[in-house]
This record gives C-alpha cells, sequence and structure tokens, in this order.
C-alpha cells in the first residue's frame, strides 16, 4: 500500500468515528423520531445500567401509569414507578437480559411483549432467577414514544446454587423461607385469628408422621379471654410455688420474681387462641406418643407461620398435671407443649443460629 492509499485510509477512519461520535449521543437518548422498536432498546438500556434519570425520558410525563409488578402489587401513578425503580437501582449484583418477542408500533399507541431473565446475587453464594413477561404499553407524546403502561406476568422463579445445576422452585424457596422465619414469640395483638385458620392449622399438624401412623394426638383449643386471663394467675401461683420449693426464698426475691412473672405472663397468655398440644397414653406403641407429639406441634409451628401468626413451644410455666386439672383433661393424655396463636406485636429478630457445617457429620464421627 502507497504512502497516499495509507493517509487516504486514516482519513476515512477518523471521518467515521466522528460520524460514530456524533451518531451516539443521538441513539444513546430518547428524543423525537425514534421508532418504538428504538426507543423499547433504550428503556432495556436505562435499566440494564440502572440509569434512573434517562429511563424516565422514555416514560410518560403524566402522573398515570398502569404498573403490576412481578409480586402482583398494582402501582398507578408515575410517582410511584420512579420509586419502585429507585429501590430497585440501589441493589448491586443483578443483571437482567431481554428477549424481545414482539412489537407492534401503531399510530397514537404501540406495545412490545419480552422476555426478561432477571438474575441476582444472594449473600449466600446462590442466584435468584425471575424469568417474566413484560408488555409495555407505548404513548406518543410530543412525537416521542412514552411507556403508560408497565405489565409483568411471571414464567418461573427459582433459586440455583452456586456452581451447580441444581435450582429450587417457587414453591421451595416458599417453604424454605416460612421455616426460616419462624418465630418464639412472647407478647401478642389481640386481632381475632378466625375459626377457619385454627382448623387450617391443625389440619397440617395431623399430617406429621407418627410411629405405625397412630396418630396419638388431641389438640385442645382455648379462645375464651375470661378463662385466660384466670389461666395467667394461676400459672402464676404454679410456677411460684415450684420455684419455692426447690430454693429458699428472701421476700423482697419473692416479690421481685411475682413481679417480673406478671410481667411474662401477661405478654404471653396476649394472644387470642391457644392450643394444647396432646398425646394419647393408650395409644399403640405408647414409646413413640413424645415424638409424634413434638412433631405434630413443628407442623402446627409452620402452618401458623404461613398465615402470618407467631406460636411458641411453651412449658416451663404451665406444668401437666395443674394443666389437666384447670382444663379437665383426661388422664390418659399427655401434654407436649401449650402454643398460642396469634398476629405479633412484632417479629422478634433471628437469633444467632449454628451454621450447617457446625451440625453436619456425613458418614461418620472421626
Amino acid at each position: 500500500m502507497s504512502t497516499r492509499q495509507k493517509r487516504y485510509c486514516i482519513i476515512l477512519n477518523v471521518i467515521f468515528i466522528i460520524i460514530i461520535m456524533m451518531i451516539t449521543p443521538l441513539v444513546a437518548q430518547n428524543r423525537e423520531g425514534l421508532s418504538l422498536k428504538q426507543t423499547f432498546n433504550l428503556y432495556v438500556k436505562y435499566v440494564q445500567e440502572s440509569d434512573l434519570k434517562n429511563l424516565f425520558t422514555t416514560v410518560t410525563d403524566n402522573e398515570s401509569l398502569l404498573f403490576l409488578t412481578s409480586k402482583g402489587e398494582l402501582i398507578n401513578t408515575r410517582k410511584g414507578y420512579y420509586r419502585f425503580h429507585e429501590d430497585w437501582f440501589k441493589e448491586k449484583g443483578w443483571e437482567m437480559p431481554v428477549e424481545l418477542l414482539q412489537i407492534h408500533e401503531g399510530k397514537e399507541f404501540g406495545y412490545t411483549t419480552a422476555i426478561f431473565h432477571y438474575k441476582s446475587d444472594l449473600n449466600d453464594g446462590t442466584t435468584y432467577v425471575l424469568d417474566s413477561y413484560f408488555t409495555l404499553i407505548f404513548h406518543k407524546e410530543n412525537n416521542m414514544w412514552k411507556v403508560v403502561a408497565d405489565i409483568c406476568t411471571p414464567i418461573s422463579r427459582y433459586i440455583v446454587e452456586k456452581d451447580s445445576k441444581i435450582k429450587y422452585d417457587s414453591d421451595q424457596i416458599y417453604l424454605f423461607n416460612i421455616i426460616k422465619n419462624r418465630r418464639t414469640v412472647r407478647k401478642f395483638k389481640s386481632t381475632p385469628v378466625p375459626k377457619e385458620h385454627i382448623l387450617k392449622i391443625i389440619d397440617a399438624a395431623r399430617m406429621a408422621p407418627t410411629a405405625g401412623n397412630q396418630q396419638p394426638w388431641k389438640f385442645l383449643v382455648i379462645r375464651d379471654r375470661k378463662k385466660l386471663n384466670k389461666l395467667e394467675k394461676q400459672a402464676l401461683v404454679w410456677y411460684i410455688e415450684s420455684y419455692s420449693k426447690k430454693r429458699n426464698v428472701e421476700e423482697e426475691e419473692l416479690k421481685s420474681l411475682k413481679s417480673s412473672l406478671r410481667s411474662i405472663l401477661n405478654n404471653v397468655l396476649s394472644a387470642p387462641v391457644y392450643i394444647a398440644v396432646l398425646v394419647d397414653t393408650k395409644s399403640k406403641y405408647p414409646d413413640y406418643i413424645d415424638c409424634d407429639g413434638t412433631l405434630a406441634a413443628g407442623y402446627l409451628m409452620i402452618a401458623a407461620r404461613s398465615l402470618g401468626y407467631g406460636t411458641g413451644f411453651f412449658t416451663t410455666f404451665f406444668p401437666e398435671d395443674k394443666m389437666k386439672e384447670f382444663f379437665n383433661i383426661p388422664d390418659r393424655y399427655k401434654l407436649i407443649c401449650f402454643t398460642p396463636v396469634g398476629i405479633p406485636d412484632q417479629w422478634p429478630k433471628t437469633p444467632d443460629k449454628k451454621s450447617v457445617d457446625d451440625v453436619v457429620v456425613f458418614e461418620s464421627f472421626k
């Protein structure tokens, strides 16, 4: 190649770069005259870059806007749409490839349908994946296409293990989260618990595994507030009697203990519903009834949590012999626990838990 030809190529390259630099700003921002597809591509680009300012150049200037989120929440204002994306764009470690399926451009209105493949890294090393159909409806405003409706229809949600093809669907994730979020609650609101919920919770509890399918349980449900108030006074007496028998108690210590217990029992017995989990000592396999009853109580607590209720596996303040007498429970039944069911005054924080590595041993102990 001659020197002249080389110079000519260099000049062409420079011109080409200048043209690209001039065009890029025009393509990289929404403006009059862009096609619906170009505007859609800009919308996606701004979302993927968490560019809130430019994203809203593709959104209607009117306050009225329809947005149906992947969780089924309805947002019907531009301001709400802005806040949603503002909160979302603060998050880190996510990506969202987009697959455009269909586009229709009319004179005043148009729409696009696409699959958004949202992926987000979680703190435990797994990845949350949400695949959704997104239908964006556009309207022309000042010769610019603007989003006036955003409808998300989830296809699938799942979590993928780190460096693995193993994944968990939304039902499995929901179950794991319910178990993780179960809490022992010691103070409740007075909000009533519908009878239908009580029966639903017990229906789940009776599905627990038992020795030989003996199903030895009975569930005593107490909703009478007068009876529960009386139980509160009796439980205080029972505990003080038991405590005093085990040690010499000074008058001042006893007074302080009573004051503390009154506050504790007032909170513990503040729920609108209580269930005594009982097992039949005359069952076919009586040696296993404690295990059977405890499993049922566990199922009960998980089912209650799925409906938004707090519970607790309480025995300390409710000695079996006293409870039998108080509630006229037949001698053949053994008390496993006495659990409240109600809306927590506030959900307790998750206490520290041992890691999986701390509690798992494979094959045998060394």
